[in-house]
């Protein structure tokens, strides 16, 4: 399943755009990282894209479909979102927090099912947090709550994966962890468009690349092309040089180093 943007535009004040003309393309299994400064407008293309703003320009396009066509209910059959942040409000248990991620699978008024609970349990699995499963969302820590609300996109059983920064609040082990597992996904077909702070992060994982600044896409292709150092000076404003690491299997990794003065 496909996920195509047309020239999406969104703005508090029509004269005052956050995002303008956006356009973009995610296959099947294609992961993109969507990579900018703060206030960018990365958190506000991932709400525009999955119809919690409303655009005022452009289209999504969903498997040949304009989502503004859809219900919610079959929109999250279609595409799960992981916040950027969220603040719980009530102290459910974690596996209730996942199993909210199968409310687009359950009938009105009616229980979650055998399956509902088995596809909670999987996701938490698949991502080493099964020994959660029991205990108040509230009580545990940021980056298990970022763990969580993964599992949760992942119970809806999505065909595309939204992520605002998933792998904030994780420590350097959760990360690289939870990129192998994206990169997994991908492999079985999911379509995945996250965006991050993080350069290596996206030469990672590979696929395609997205740079915004100031609201509009300043270059996009694959990751090679589009993470280069005039380019990440251009959105960051610091001189990065970018590197080959030769790993243990002799294979060469590209990094970024900062050059400090």
């Amino acid at each position: 399943m496909s996920l195509e943007i047309r020239n999406l535009s969104f703005a508090y004040k029509k004269d005052q755009p956050i995002i303008e003309g956006i356009s973009m393309k995610v296959e099947r299994g294609e992961i993109v990282s969507v990579l900018g400064p703060n206030g960018a407008g990365k958190t506000t293309l991932f709400k525009t894209i999955l119809g919690l703003y409303k655009a005022y320009q452009g289209q999504v396009i969903v498997n040949g479909k304009d989502v503004s066509n859809s219900s919610r209910r079959e929109l999250a059959k279609q595409m799960g979102y992981v916040p950027q942040n969220h603040a719980p409000s009530f102290p459910y248990s974690v596996v209730d927090v996942v199993l909210m991620g199968r409310t687009a699978h359950i009938n009105n008024y009616a229980s979650p099912s055998e399956l509902d609970y088995r596809v909670a349990k999987e996701a938490m699995e698949n991502l080493n947090i099964l020994y959660l499963a029991d205990k108040r969302y509230t009580e545990i820590s940021g980056g298990e709550r970022q763990l969580v609300l993964i599992a949760r996109a992942l119970a809806q059983e999505p065909k595309i994966l939204v992520m605002d920064e998933p792998t904030s609040n994780l420590d350097y082990g959760n990360q690289i962890r939870l990129l192998n597992h994206i990169k997994r996904l991908a492999g079985q077909g999911l379509s995945i468009i996250m965006s991050t702070h993080h350069p290596d992060h996206a030469l990672f994982c590979g696929g395609k690349a997205i740079m915004l600044k100031d609201g509009q896409i300043l270059c996009s292709g694959s990751v090679d092309e589009v993470i280069t150092e005039d380019n990440l000076k251009n959105i960051y404003g610091i001189d990065v040089e970018i590197a080959n690491a030769q790993i243990k299997n002799g294979k060469l990794h590209k990094i970024c180093i900062p050059v400090v003065a």
